[in-house]
């Protein structure tokens, strides 16, 4: 995934509130650009068409705005590490480090009690990560937290690979393998590392580690170097000029953000109103569902094209859900209760269907205009990627792309599509 910082005049306009929704402001959770329709109704609508038009602009060249581009790669675990604020201490973890019960590991003994195998899950992959991070990542100069996904851990994670003729070492920390060519600088760099790792968010605040708040694009510089460890951030500076669209590329896009701004318009603020009321009626399993339908037809193999379809067959899938929430129960009286929950909530959803429909028809017209943006967006690239299957190596792009304010506010531009295709050839769980 990349991630796109936007300086704070600009989302001041645009982004009014943090949208990881997460508790406390941690980086664990980030919505769809489009999902923002379903999470704000009208408010969000217009804030993910006001978005588009900034990143064309942006692409375009016209805005005068101070624009970085940070690129996150496709690693796992997130670790988060560096000095605790409340003892000083240098410490490692998962994003367990923000939990309740925080699991935040000072020693290798704390690995080993913190992630402890539960049942039968073997965690003993996770605590190999962990001890390596330990070690290699407490020889930088720790003043701050940070957080970044991993990339390898260890020599056994490295390999040489041909493709196409070409020779390269390769490593697969997740969905995506990463190739760079054998006899470059980055290579032998990589190579005589013990530890990769790219950083994406820094923690500031507190004065405990629960206190603190993630602010999105680290400069890694402060951590220095040291031995064995290969890291970096992920951003990019000034894009002016890395990343523009040539003019029948810039009309293309704008079109399609202009019809879903067009289409916006001519939908009453009430259109929207049935989100709320619906949330408000029948529970949030009402959005939660409206949002599952829209996935599962993702991983059925794309979007439904045709709005009506959607919210006629919606409704027989909100009958489906609720079925089975009925048949968990045991005593009759929960059941019943439940039973009249499924019936307000058919009823309410038949009432509305023209609403559906329009904020669906939105919400498709929005994400044709995301992915055209994608596709530019796309070709920063910096390091070749590839998805591995049977066959071999498909070349491919990365995840997607997160705007991102100097405040922390955030949205994900993903092409669900290609990137569910890629989790489900690669038995990866669906995007």
């Amino acid at each position: 995934m990349k991630f796109i910082e936007i300086s704070k005049p600009l989302v001041t306009q645009l982004l009014s509130e943090s949208l990881i929704l997460e508790a406390e402001g941690k980086n664990t959770h980030l919505e769809h650009l489009e999902d923002n329709i379903f999470n704000k109704g009208f408010a969000g609508a217009k804030e993910a068409v006001n978005y588009l038009y900034s990143l064309h602009q942006m692409l375009e060249g016209s805005s005068k705005e101070s624009v970085s581009m940070t690129t996150k790669w496709d690693g796992a675990p997130a670790i988060v590490a560096g000095k605790d604020p409340e003892t000083g201490k240098f410490f490692v973890g998962t994003k367990g480090v923000f939990a309740k019960k925080a699991k935040i590991n000072f020693t290798e003994k704390d690995i080993d009690i913190n992630h402890a195998d539960v049942g039968d899950k073997d965690g003993s992959g996770l605590r190999k990560k962990l001890k390596l991070a330990l070690n290699f990542l407490s020889r930088l100069n720790w003043d701050t937290v940070a957080q970044g996904d991993m990339l390898f851990a260890g020599p056994e994670d490295i390999e040489s690979v041909t493709i196409d003729g070409d020779n390269y070492i390769a490593f697969k920390p997740n969905t995506i393998t990463y190739a760079i060519p054998k006899d470059s600088e980055l290579a032998k760099q990589i190579s005589n590392a013990g530890f990769g790792i790219v950083w994406h968010t820094e923690y500031v605040g507190g004065p405990t580690l629960a206190d603190t708040t993630a602010k999105f694009g680290f400069d890694s510089s402060v951590l220095g170097q040291a031995n064995g460890v290969w890291h970096r951030d992920a951003t990019i500076k000034d894009l002016s000029g890395t990343v523009t669209l040539t003019s029948d590329e810039s009309a293309d896009v704008l079109q399609a953000i202009k019809d879903a701004d067009t289409y916006l318009k001519s939908i009453d603020n009430e259109t929207f109103s049935w989100l709320e009321k619906g949330n408000d009626l029948i529970g949030k399993d009402f959005l939660q569902q409206l949002k599952a339908h829209v996935n599962n037809a993702i991983r059925a193999g794309g979007f439904e094209q045709n709005p009506t379809k959607f919210a006629q067959s919606f409704v027989q899938k909100y009958i489906d859900f609720m079925t089975k929430e009925i048949d968990k129960v045991k005593t009759q009286a929960t059941k019943d209760k439940k039973t009249d929950l499924m019936v307000q909530g058919v009823k309410f959803i038949k009432e509305h269907v023209e609403g559906i429909v329009a904020v669906y028809d939105l919400y498709l017209k929005i994400i044709e205009a995301k992915v055209k943006l994608l596709n530019k967006l796309g070709t920063l690239q910096q390091i070749p990627t590839f998805i591995k299957s049977e066959k071999g190596y498909e070349v491919t792009g990365e995840e997607g792309f997160v705007a991102v304010d100097r405040m922390g506010n955030a949205l994900k531009l993903v092409d669900r599509l290609e990137f569910s295709r890629q989790n489900f050839q690669t038995g990866m769980p669906g995007a």
